[in-house]
């Protein structure tokens, strides 16, 4: 923001001793007409001596601009109040050089109205213009009466009271540029203010989106989640199933599924209550969730049952995985609960057949599950 602000300062500075050089160079040019044409005897050195000083001055502010890494209003003031100052130097010089107060008129009247456009404050422009006709007709005064220059003193104050309502009229046509360019810069600064707001508030959607989007897969996550274990819900468990299914189908590698209980688990409530059932139910998840492998994952399937997904097994790791399982469940302690106090499991193990509906597959391993417990618990049946 402050580097542009700068560079459009810059700009305007430029633009405005351009216009000040340029001005200087009509009024040299002019004065190098009237002399090739023998209406003025300044010799041609004076021209030139003058014209290269103006010029000189011209580009030293221009330079100084340029050089400038940092343009603060008072250096705008500086640049603006400096030429003004040159301005009347020169027109000294030239007096003394010219002797001729009609064109030193014009050429006093020329750098006015220039002045006066580059400038943008309405009162500056009216002080310039006042001062200007008072300087001129003291000026001529002082050539007339002084230096005894040929000429009226009432024709040059006509003259002069000739020149006010034009510069008049510029300085108003100046303070409307400068109104209208200060409305245009109002505009400019609020609608940059208004993208730096919209930028924030798009950042503070962007926030918001991404804060709701973690806690929608927070709440897809709980959703998917059983609240007291952390495994997998049977919902979804039945939405993997079919996946799978699918999966298999397609490809012909084929999943293996297996059902596990844990033993006596109602004893286990009606003796020690539910909080220690519960707390049963998470140690038994955790050691399940231990044992098998990565691609492989384990879902409560209702009350003590669970259920293992297996990631094509073969046919020799089926006893690998299920005893695996088995023997971390037997080797948790519960001393909180008891001295001594262990808890099993039962496990039935089938893999799917392709095609078949996935009930089917749940139904062998279920009555797996069945023959593991009627035939002493804590072991593996497989189907």
């Amino acid at each position: 923001m402050k580097s542009d602000h700068d560079q459009r300062r810059r700009a305007t500075l430029l633009k405005y001793t351009r216009f000040v050089m340029i001005a200087y160079g009509i009024t040299q040019v002019a004065t190098l007409v009237a002399r090739q044409l023998g209406l003025s005897s300044v010799h041609y050195s004076e021209i030139l001596g003058v014209s290269a000083l103006s010029l000189g001055i011209s580009l030293a502010f221009i330079i100084l601009i340029q050089l400038k890494k940092t343009l603060t209003p008072g250096f705008t003031r500086f640049v603006f109040f400096g030429q003004f100052v040159v301005w009347l130097v020169m027109y000294a010089v030239w007096l003394l050089v010219l002797r001729e107060t009609r064109v030193m008129a014009l050429f006093f009247g020329l750098m006015a109205l220039t002045f006066t456009l580059s400038n943008t404050q309405l009162i500056q422009s009216l002080a310039i213009t006042v001062s200007t006709c008072i300087i001129q007709i003291a000026v001529s005064f002082f050539a007339i009466y002084t230096l005894k220059q040929p000429g009226s003193f009432a024709m040059e104050v006509f003259y002069t009271l000739c020149f006010l309502p034009s510069a008049l009229f510029i300085c108003g046509l100046s303070g409307q540029y400068a109104t209208q360019r200060t409305a245009i810069k109002e505009a400019k600064r609020a609608a940059e203010l208004n993208s730096d707001a919209l930028v924030m508030e798009m950042d503070k959607v962007r926030q918001i989106n991404a804060e709701l989007e973690k806690a929608f897969g927070r709440i897809e996550e709980l959703a998917i989640r059983d609240e007291l274990t952390g495994l997998y819900n049977r919902r979804y468990l039945m939405d993997a199933l079919e996946r799978e299914k699918k999966r298999a189908d397609r490809t012909g590698r084929l999943f293996s599924i297996i059902m596990l209980d844990i033993d006596h688990f109602k004893r286990v409530n009606d003796t020690y209550g539910h909080l220690q059932g519960d707390a049963v139910l998470k140690a038994v998840a955790k050691a399940v969730q231990a044992a098998f492998r990565v691609n492989d994952f384990c879902a409560r399937y209702g009350g003590e049952e669970f259920m293992v997904v297996l990631d094509e097994v073969v046919p020799d790791g089926r006893v690998l995985c299920t005893e695996r399982m088995r023997l971390a469940v037997e080797s948790l302690s519960f001393p909180e609960i008891a001295d001594g106090f262990q808890v099993t499991v039962s496990l039935g193990y089938t893999q799917y057949q392709r095609m078949e509906v996935v009930a089917q597959t749940i139904a062998r391993a279920d009555a797996a599950l069945y023959r593991a417990k009627s035939t002493g618990r804590n072991r593996v049946e497989f189907a």
